[in-house]
This record gives C-alpha cells, sequence and structure tokens, in this order.
C-alpha cells in the first residue's frame, strides 16, 4: 500500500522560513524530497541514486536535498540553516550531506543543538547516546557564504 507523502509538502513549506538567515541574502533555490536507490551492478559495485517520490511505502528511505545560493552582493558570516525531521519520519545516521559546514542536530525539538556524538538522554540513572529516532531537527552551520556561492545539504530518513 502507498502513502502519499504529505509531510514533503510541509518539509518545503518549512525550509522556506527555516533557511532565511536574519538580514541575509541566502535564498532557497530549491527542496526536494526523494527517494533513495541503491544501485548495484555487475562488478559488483554500488551507487545512491534519488528519483523522485510521488508515493512512498512504510519503511522506505528518502532524502531532504536543498540547494542554496547567495544571490547578495556581500558575505554572509554564521550562516545556519534547520531542518526538521518530520514526526513520521525517523533520521538516517551518517546521512548527513553539508558543503563546508558544521552540522549539529536537536532531540528537543529545536530548542538545543550539539553534535551527534554530544546527543546524550538521561535516563533515570544512566546517561546514553539518543537513538537516530529521537532527533527531531539538523542544523548546518556556514562560517562563510559568499556572493555567487551555492550549495547543497540533505539528511536521509525512513518513513514510519
Amino acid at each position: 500500500m502507498f502513502k502519499v507523502l504529505p509531510t514533503s509538502f510541509f518539509f518545503l513549506a518549512a525550509c522556506a522560513v527555516a533557511l532565511m538567515p536574519a538580514q541575509a541574502d541566502v535564498l532557497l533555490s530549491s527542496a526536494s524530497v526523494e527517494r533513495v536507490v541503491l544501485m548495484e551492478y555487475e562488478d559488483g559495485s554500488t551507487e545512491t541514486e534519488y528519483v523522485p517520490a510521488d508515493a512512498v511505502e512504510p519503511g522506505q528511505e528518502l532524502a531532504y536535498v536543498v540547494s542554496f545560493r547567495n544571490e547578495g552582493a556581500e558575505e554572509e558570516d554564521s550562516v545556519v540553516m534547520t531542518i526538521p525531521v518530520p514526526e513520521d519520519m525517523i533520521y538516517v545516521d551518517d546521512s548527513v550531506i553539508a558543503d563546508n559546514a558544521a552540522v549539529d542536530f536537536s532531540i528537543d525539538g529545536g530548542k538545543s543543538f550539539a553534535p551527534r556524538d554530544d546527543l546524550l538522554i538521561e535516563d533515570g540513572d544512566n546517561v546514553r547516546m539518543a537513538s537516530a529516532d529521537e532527533i527531531t531537527h539538523v542544523r548546518w552551520t556556514f562560517a562563510r557564504v559568499t556572493p555567487g556561492e551555492e550549495g547543497m545539504l540533505a539528511f536521509h530518513a525512513i518513513l514510519n
């Protein structure tokens, strides 16, 4: 049974807001939700390809992809772009693509961020690393985005 992906519309709307840094001319140029397909070749090699995600089944891996460009005439320092992981998705560890950006994650709805290895949860008397299904947001921080510079960022998630 196929599930139409309403989160893709939410995602695209959220990106339009989340990617607009204050007083910056960094503009969202495109955002898409694509299905991740692993291609296997006769020689044993593999390659990941992205195909349109018009409809997907639970358990399928999707890529949330955003391309951007600094349309302004000035360099922009400390540009931060944040994308929420949709509620019906589970983030896939080690799937982030980042062009020259530091990447942090949130497990509290975007209130605080830390590198993946520092996402710790107090569980009674124990402290444990947060699991992938507890990640709620991914944040990219670019030290500088120069005029005309283009970039791409992405992460993968599994549909529940």
